[in-house]
């Protein structure tokens, strides 16, 4: 080890000589990155312009070429590699892209070092090599590095910037129709598109963020905003159902109200005060996202009793019976309303015929409502919803 040790000492001088010359031409090393860069159809995006490309491309070789010279690293050099990974990350550059285009730098100055090594300057290239390739990769990952920074802050810009217009549109300003349009060129949607709203407890706030980071990760869109005692999830529904059931797939386990099929981002506010009220009669125990059409009884007695006291208004002479009778009564009456039937409320009860018709005169008795009625069925049924 020794012994290679100085021989790569011995050969430093013919290295930086060969290093030394590169740096003399770097305009053709940038050319000959250029054509690398062409031909392996990175940046065909179009999104650096070409002039930028060629002075980045001689700038970072000559970086290189100067770590390389003075036994360095770029990033104790200059500030580059920061600076070139912010650009490409406000320019929209892929991250797949990017790496690749810095990589080929090795290869450049690699094949221009075999260009230019006489055949005694083989052992000189194998020894320093390594350094070569420590001083690129270096580069690159501080390149990258700050790439992911910015890309970080920008996607945190964009969130607090859609958080705000969210806000607005859930807002007592966010319905006139221009408000909307704007809110709509803000958000990135189409504001005559067809949305989902989702209103959960607050306690769901984290896994509603995490889920939206996730969507977003992948390219499709979900919009949070954390409100006093719940959280609001909006997406446009109406690209693809294969989009639909990417956000719902997400948001599996996670109990809510749910609103889908939203004609226009101007129905989001009806449509997330409407989610909410279905949150609202959410009980222990409950999961997944229940529509209007699944707990219209439970939303109704909600606004009822709140308002006129509905339910023990009707049901409240129904505690003047002993708790086990209440219990049967009110067990024969769900079972008659979920079927309509006494002998399949029967079998559900495991109980004669006769004894669910008993109970539902019992409970007719008690509080004048008689199931076998529709009206009246109607109104017990949202009363013990």
């Amino acid at each position: 080890m020794k012994n290679l040790a100085a021989r790569t000492g011995d050969s430093l001088p013919r290295w930086r000589e060969l290093v030394t010359s590169l740096a003399l031409d770097v305009d053709a090393l940038a050319g000959m990155f250029l054509t690398r860069l062409d031909d392996a159809g990175v940046y065909q995006s179009g999104l650096v312009p070409d002039e930028q490309l060629r002075k980045s491309a001689r700038d970072s070789l000559a970086l290189i070429l100067q770590a390389l010279a003075t036994d360095s690293t770029t990033t104790q050099l200059s500030e580059l590699p920061s600076e070139l990974g912010r650009l490409r990350a406000r320019q929209g550059v892929g991250g797949e892209d990017l790496v690749a285009a810095v990589r080929l730098d090795f290869g450049v100055v690699w094949s221009a070092m075999l260009a230019q090594a006489r055949s005694d300057d083989m052992a000189v290239l194998a020894l320093h090599a390594e350094n070569l390739w420590w001083v690129v990769d270096d580069y690159a990952r501080a390149v990258q590095q700050s790439y992911l920074e910015e890309r970080a802050l920008m996607a945190a810009a964009t969130r607090d910037e859609q958080f705000t217009y969210l806000a607005e549109l859930l807002g007592p300003t966010g319905r006139s129709p221009r408000n909307v349009q704007n809110i709509a060129r803000a958000l990135g949607v189409d504001a005559d598109d067809t949305f989902s709203v989702v209103v959960a407890d607050a306690s769901a706030s984290h896994d509603a963020h995490r889920a939206a980071a996730q969507i977003t990760a992948l390219g499709e869109p979900l919009f949070v905003l954390n409100q006093p005692g719940r959280v609001v999830l909006v997406w446009p529904a109406s690209a693809s159902g294969a989009q639909h059931d990417l956000q719902l797939r997400q948001l599996q386990g996670m109990a809510g109200g749910m609103v889908p099929d939203v004609q226009g981002l101007g129905a989001v506010p009806a449509a997330a005060a409407t989610a909410y009220e279905i949150c609202r009669t959410l009980r222990e125990g409950d999961t997944g996202l229940i529509t209007l059409a699944q707990a219209w009884t439970r939303v109704t007695k909600s606004q009822l009793d709140e308002h006129h006291d509905f339910s023990t208004t009707l049901l409240g002479r129904l505690d003047t019976a002993p708790p086990t009778e209440r219990e049967v009564i009110v067990d024969a009456v769900r079972a008659y309303l979920a079927t309509g039937s006494l002998t399949a409320s029967a079998q559900r009860l495991y109980c004669h015929r006769n004894t669910v018709l008993n109970r539902l005169g019992r409970f007719q008795k008690i509080t004048g409502l008689d199931v076998s009625i529709p009206e009246q069925a109607a109104i017990a049924l949202v009363a013990l919803a």
